[in-house]
């Protein structure tokens, strides 16, 4: 199974590449930010509103959550839709982690692809009542970039370097939950971009 993840995840993400202007880490389709400013230690972004597909995944395991939901998100994706129509996947594939647990480490995971821009006004309907489509408003964040691969231990690791530079700083952020975003399939060995978004207090709930 695993396996296959990875296959299908590199797959789609060497489809096509997008015209305009994103960051050098898409190579895809991704959420248009403004770059508010950078400090050693982590940028903040201002993203404009988004439209994306999202599933929730209760587990121990990160790698485990994001596997079950980029499945099921991929089905939706390739056409498990009413519409039946295939849709362009996009990066990067975004995880909730909440920082509370709900019974010892278990978790509720939600995981989520942008939908393409072209889908916006209307996206087709998951036919997956565990499948559903998501609004994220204008929000700020703060975001601090790093290679290799996303994992449990190093997203949270990440989260906890960039709140702790936001409590001496002065700054406010959401501290109920944070944010993992990969951009690169699993077989990519070189030029690996992953993200952590700590988020602004008035930011996604």
């Amino acid at each position: 199974m695993m396996r296959y993840y990875l296959l299908a995840l590199g797959c789609v993400v060497l489809i096509k590449a997008v015209v305009g202007s994103q960051g050098d880490f898409c190579n895809l389709e991704c959420p248009e930010f403004d770059s508010v400013r950078s400090t050693s230690d982590y940028e903040v972004r201002r993203y404009s509103d988004t439209k994306w597909v999202s599933t929730k995944v209760s587990s121990m395991n990160y790698g485990i959550a994001s596997m079950r939901g980029f499945w099921k998100l991929f089905a939706y994706i390739g056409g498990e839709n009413e519409a039946g129509v295939k849709i362009e996947m996009t990066q990067p594939v975004l995880i909730k982690i909440p920082e509370e647990t709900s019974w010892w480490l278990w978790k509720e995971y939600t995981v989520s692809f942008m939908l393409p821009r072209e889908h916006w006004d209307s996206p087709p309907t998951p036919t997956n009542t565990d499948v559903y489509i998501d609004h994220m408003p204008e929000t700020t964040a703060y975001v601090k970039s790093y290679g290799g691969w996303a994992n449990g231990w190093n997203t949270n690791s990440n989260r906890q370097e960039v709140e702790q530079k936001l409590t001496e700083a002065g700054e406010t952020f959401e501290d109920s939950f944070y944010y993992s975003a990969a951009y690169n399939a699993p077989f990519e060995m070189t030029n690996r971009h992953n993200e952590v978004w700590v988020m602004s207090s008035n930011g996604r709930k």
